[in-house]
């Protein structure tokens, strides 16, 4: 959010600086907050409320089911399953014995067989897979914390905006005080034939502009409550007290514990697993089998019946050569955990240059505050004297209005250069990951 202040004859400064936030809203139908609020209530209600904070529970889901069925490889696997052929020319005996039939068999054949299969030693497989299952879990969980973490970044927009707006109110109710107050003293002064109904028009006039003033501003933080209480689930008064959040002294320390980086970290730890996965492929598989048969012929294939049968034994698997395809997905993970590396490298520059900018911020606001208040103490004087002169008709309600006007103003640099110091803060502490 960028605060800045523009030249003005006295109008709702703040309001201009919330458009700045673009942002949906709609009204809130929860348990409300009638009397104080603070940034930090605000974020954590915003959080627990974020729709994306359930895809923590689907994720966990979706991993032990993935687990379970890696699990069952340990599991003996059973098929049911079936044939019939029939084939043109069978095995056949070319001898005639005198005396001996030698049988030959039928050309039609039928097979009905249900295999189970036992691995014995699958080259680590599945515990490569359950590993692989276990870090992308942690990976994809890590970066539902990161968007978790957005959601702060916009919830300081909404609170300060707020806190500028509140501020503004506060500062035009006091301009409203003061002008009625000297519009009952020309009044008085126009009874007594000593000042003009032309100067009590003007007052009156400019009493009619801070009461638009005020409208815009509540209006305007009312906008921003309703934002609010979409994002918390919570119904917001319209006369809640945001409170200024308290913030550390001095310059801070330039660091950064941002979730992102923990994400990255998890990433590449994901790509290590895989990596011992890929060279699983490497190592041979053993399997018990196990088959029972019906079907003709069994396995005198000189029958022609049917029969029954079983078949039991081990096999080895081995494929010692895959056409470099080990070697290139190595070579994948590897091109991959380089992308990571780079994008770690441009989060990190990046928020050390929003650091930067946050600091630069932090030393310029702390600099304007120890002129303000000698800048309002001026124009209050200079005020205050525009104020007998205007009594005294010595000067115009126009040039008085321009006086007045020139406190406020300073008033609210006053307001605003707190706040923005504050918020600059923030900032910086929300960049650094704390």
């Amino acid at each position: 959010m960028k605060l800045s202040l523009n030249r003005l004859k006295y109008k709702p400064v703040l309001f201009f600086y919330a458009v700045f936030l673009i942002l949906s809203s709609s009204p809130s139908v929860a348990q409300g907050i009638s009397d104080s609020l603070s940034i930090e209530n605000c974020r954590r209600l915003a959080i627990e409320n974020y729709p994306v904070i359930k895809q923590k529970g689907l994720l966990e889901e979706a991993s032990k089911l993935r687990l379970w069925n890696t699990t069952t490889n340990y599991l003996p696997q059973a098929s049911l399953n079936g044939q019939m052929s029939y084939q043109s020319d069978v095995t056949s005996i070319p001898l005639k014995i005198p005396g001996i039939n030698i049988p030959q068999p039928d050309k039609d054949m039928y097979k009905l067989t249900l295999d189970v299969v036992q691995a014995v030693f699958d080259g680590g497989v599945v515990i490569a897979q359950r590993n692989v299952e276990k870090a992308a879990l942690k990976a994809d969980m890590q970066g539902v914390e990161v968007e978790l973490y957005k959601i702060n970044d916009r919830v300081n927009q909404i609170y300060f905006s707020v806190l500028l707006l509140q501020a503004n109110e506060n500062l035009v109710q006091l301009t409203e005080a003061e002008i009625k107050s000297r519009l009952a003293k020309i009044e008085s002064g126009i009874r007594n034939g000593v000042a003009t109904e032309s100067n009590a028009n003007i007052l009156k006039a400019e009493l009619l502009k801070t009461e638009q003033q005020l409208i815009e501003a509540r209006t305007s933080r009312i906008a921003f409550l309703a934002m609010l209480e979409e994002m918390i689930n919570k119904k917001i008064s319209p006369v809640v007290v945001f409170a200024i959040p308290q913030v550390f002294d001095g310059m801070p320390e330039q660091v950064n514990k941002r979730p992102e980086l923990q994400l990255f970290e998890l990433q590449k730890q994901k790509l290590d697993v895989s990596r011992q996965l890929i060279n699983t492929r490497w190592f041979p598989k053993i399997f018990g089998f196990l088959q029972l048969g019906y079907g003709k012929p069994g396995l005198n294939m000189l029958s022609s019946s049917f029969d029954k049968y079983y078949m039991v034994g081990a096999k080895l698997s081995w494929n010692p050569w895959n056409w470099n395809q080990t070697h290139n997905d190595r070579k994948l993970l590897g091109i991959q955990g380089k992308s990571i590396d780079i994008q770690r490298e441009t989060f990190e520059q990046s928020v050390r240059i929003s650091q930067q900018k946050n600091i630069a911020d932090i030393d310029k606001y702390e600099k304007l505050m120890k002129n303000d208040e000698e800048i309002i103490s001026l124009r209050i004087k200079i005020s205050d004297n525009a104020g007998a002169q205007l009594e005294n008709g010595v000067i115009t309600a126009t040039e008085y209005i321009t006086e007045l006007n020139n406190l406020a103003m300073a008033k609210l640099n006053k307001e605003l250069h707190k706040i923005q110091y504050i918020y600059s803060k923030i900032n910086f502490l929300n960049n650094a990951g704390k």
